[in-house]
């Protein structure tokens, strides 16, 4: 069985000798490389081709590792990424995954541990780790979420006149009522009709509700741009 070829991408020189030797006395295991920064990993990485590269994610930078890791899954597809960092936090996790990681392991993890991850990612095999597993269950709560609301809002704006959805349109752009009274030849008691309406529709208190809702959700130029 051939060796599995393993670059370590570590700016702690300490942490970096001890994972070099913790791999070197494993028997189906090669070191190829060590470096300290995201840089030199993506360089080294592409010309000595690793099986696994073991990678920090703060480096040179607080996010080099996951740039290389992102340049790496584009050049390098073959190759496997296992992080290697002290940050445990779920934005670091998740953006490590997106970026093309396969496996997530603190550095306070125990030899095996890491030996483990390494073999498992070469053998294409990576477990979802209980911490990942549920990131990966919030991530796609938060989308079904997303995406109930943004059917929801869409679905309320389809049932906006077309004076209500030109009114939000100037309430969107920063137009006070009074400009829009004057700007439309409209009065106050329109406008504050239509205001009612607008929020009646979306079950808001306040315009302002509103197109901040429209914001987050991404569809605020529908109401920013004349068709």
């Amino acid at each position: 069985m051939s060796l599995i070829r393993v670059l370590i991408a570590e700016d702690m020189l300490p942490i970096r000798e001890y994972l070099s030797m913790i791999i070197a006395h494993e028997p189906d295991m090669e070191v190829t490389g060590a470096v300290g920064t995201g840089s030199e990993a993506v360089e080294l990485a592409l010309a000595t081709k690793p099986d696994v590269v073991l990678m920090d994610l703060e480096m040179e930078t607080p996010r080099a590792g996951v740039e290389a890791i992102r340049i790496l899954a584009e050049r390098a597809p073959d190759l496997h990424c296992v992080v290697l960092t002290h940050f445990g936090d779920d934005e670091t996790v998740f953006a490590a995954f997106e970026a093309g990681a396969v496996d997530y392991v603190l550095k306070n993890s125990s030899a095996a541990e890491i030996i483990e991850a390494v073999r498992a990612a070469a053998r294409d095999m990576s477990p979802i780790r209980p911490q990942v597993a549920r990131i990966i269950r919030a991530e796609l709560r938060a989308m079904r979420s997303a995406r109930t609301a943004l059917i929801s809002t869409l679905n309320t704006v389809y049932r906006l006149t077309p004076s209500e959805l030109s009114l939000l349109r100037l309430l969107a752009e920063g137009k006070t009522q009074a400009e829009i009274c004057a700007l439309r030849h409209v009065e106050p008691s329109t406008v504050r009709t239509h205001v009612a309406n607008i929020l009646k529709k979306f079950g808001a208190s306040s315009v302002r509700e509103v197109v901040d809702r429209l914001r987050r959700l991404g569809i605020f130029e529908i109401f920013t741009v004349e068709k």
